[in-house]
């Protein structure tokens, strides 16, 4: 008999505050470059941190609250940089867009958006030496934590496929979902670029632009240009109503249906009843 899984515990994963991080050091401004541990954060100035281009993030949402926390109690979580030269090292064509600061920022750019809303002047930083995959480390966490459109998504794992020439079992296996998460991403990449967009600014929904995707390019239309009325699509990254789960899908498949529809609250009255 196969292992039972605890369906709330794959629902709270990834979504769990994180633990706060050990007191920053102070890093006196006239030093440069800070000395580094890489076991405990140290507090960089916002004006040294240069955003990271391969952010696969195109849109920063809901930063309102995340201010105000951090307004309140600081940056709890230090965010993830390089140094910038070992940035250029391993992509020299982000040149101009890293600018200057002596600092780009891996992981966290919520956090520094967050910080700058806050009024904040400096923040703490965990420095690692190594940005060879940045793009590929950006991509796990973000999908991981639920934080990027399907359109992102999609955009992103064929920027690694492309990239590191894996196939969509491997980048499957390097993010921690199914093969069939990444051929439904990939699926939208069919879309002619204006379709798209159509998607991106909430036009079409995901699955009418899934449905639309498997017709040749030319064939392709929003809904309501070849005569049919056009369906309501909400601005909100998620489509409310009837949620359809296949009973015969893994655990880890009924989780990701569940988030991709609801919305954060409606998950945390789902954990309050299963934990009953």
């Amino acid at each position: 008999m196969g292992r039972r899984t605890d369906l709330s515990s794959l629902l709270s994963s990834g979504t769990a505050a994180p633990a706060p991080a050990p007191a920053p050091e102070t890093v006196d401004e006239g030093t440069r470059p800070v000395a580094r541990d890489a076991a405990h954060p140290v507090t960089v100035a916002l004006a040294d941190l240069a955003e990271n281009p391969d952010n696969p993030r195109h849109e920063l949402r809901d930063l309102d609250g995340l201010a105000e926390t951090v307004r309140e109690r600081g940056v709890l979580q230090a965010l993830g940089v390089v140094p910038r030269a070992v940035f250029l090292a391993a992509h020299p064509h982000h040149e101009e867009a890293v600018g200057r600061a002596p600092y780009v920022v891996l992981h966290g750019h919520r956090r520094l958006a967050a910080a700058r809303m806050a009024g904040l002047d400096e923040v703490p930083v965990l420095v690692r030496e190594d940005a060879s995959r940045t793009d590929e480390d950006a991509l796990i966490e973000n999908v991981q934590r639920d934080d990027l459109t399907e359109l992102e998504q999609a955009q992103a794992i064929q920027g690694l496929i492309k990239s590191y020439g894996y196939s969509q079992r491997q980048v499957a296996a390097r993010i921690g979902k199914t093969q069939g998460f990444v051929s439904q991403r990939l699926s939208l990449m069919k879309l002619r670029e204006d379709l798209q967009e159509a998607l991106a600014d909430g036009r079409v929904s995901v699955e009418d632009a899934r449905r639309i995707a498997r017709l040749p390019q030319e064939e392709q239309a929003l809904p309501g240009e070849t005569g049919t009325p056009p369906p309501t699509v909400p601005k909100a990254r998620r489509d409310y109503g009837v949620i359809k789960i296949d009973s015969r899908g893994t655990p880890e498949e009924v989780v990701e249906s569940l988030r991709r529809h609801l919305a954060p609250a409606a998950l945390d009255r789902i954990l309050e009843l299963l934990g009953r």
